[in-house]
């Protein structure tokens, strides 16, 4: 028997039913919610809904105005620029944190993924190299015990999906992107947090200004 995944309240059951299909861009960027039709699919009242759009909304991924249907949130370069400075800020901390609790084990990890990287790279397979990139940082995030601020970054991380992988926009990237997560990999097992959390800021805006130039030439 499969286990079940049990939500608290109905509007916990709303909120992560209708983030999961914004992030599975099942629903996409400007596409209505109407919430009598979600209280009508998903069996619940109009209460839970409008409580999981409020939620939502806080995490960016729902735009909501007085009197008006919500929609989900669309495209903003400006909004983009906020989710990479907020990322850079509290990854890099995350990082810095990391190298206080690490171990052999976790390093172990850390050069397996980065060995699943290089080959993805190799193979010019943008998506799998992405999903080596997000395993890297989320097992350093979740190094230190430090559980809040690991949601506050997927949280974060999360309410910036709605844009495409930099490495699908740009391959080139891949490269570059993988000599940094050597140097930040090096400067971790150096238990160099300064350099480590600098690293780790810097690489996150570089990503998060190559993302910001294609995006504009592909809105333009």
């Amino acid at each position: 028997m499969q286990n079940e995944i049990i939500f608290t309240t109905k509007s916990e059951f709303v909120f992560n039913t209708i983030k999961n299909r914004i992030l599975e861009n099942v629903l996409e960027p400007g596409s209505e919610l109407i919430i009598s039709r979600i209280s009508e699919e998903l069996n619940v009242s109009i209460i839970p809904v409008r409580e999981a759009l409020k939620a939502l909304e806080s995490e960016g991924l729902v735009e909501m105005e007085p009197h008006k249907s919500a929609k989900v949130a669309d495209f903003s370069v400006e909004k983009l620029r906020q989710i990479i400075t907020i990322r850079a800020g509290l990854e890099g901390y995350a990082s810095r944190l990391a190298v206080r609790y690490i171990n052999d084990i976790n390093m172990k990890k850390l050069e397996d993924i980065l060995q699943n990287m290089k080959k993805a790279m190799e193979a010019a397979d943008s998506e799998n190299f992405n999903l080596c990139n997000m395993k890297f940082h989320r097992y350093i995030y979740q190094i230190p015990p430090f559980p809040m601020l690991y949601d506050m970054i997927i949280n974060v991380w999360d309410g910036g999906k709605w844009t495409r992988s930099v490495f699908a926009i740009s391959p080139k990237r891949m490269r570059t992107s993988l000599s940094e997560h050597i140097e930040i990999l090096d400067a971790i097992k150096e238990k160099n947090e300064d350099k480590v959390e600098k690293l780790v800021r810097e690489h996150r805006m570089n990503a998060g200004l190559e993302l910001e130039i294609m995006s504009k030439l592909k809105h333009e």
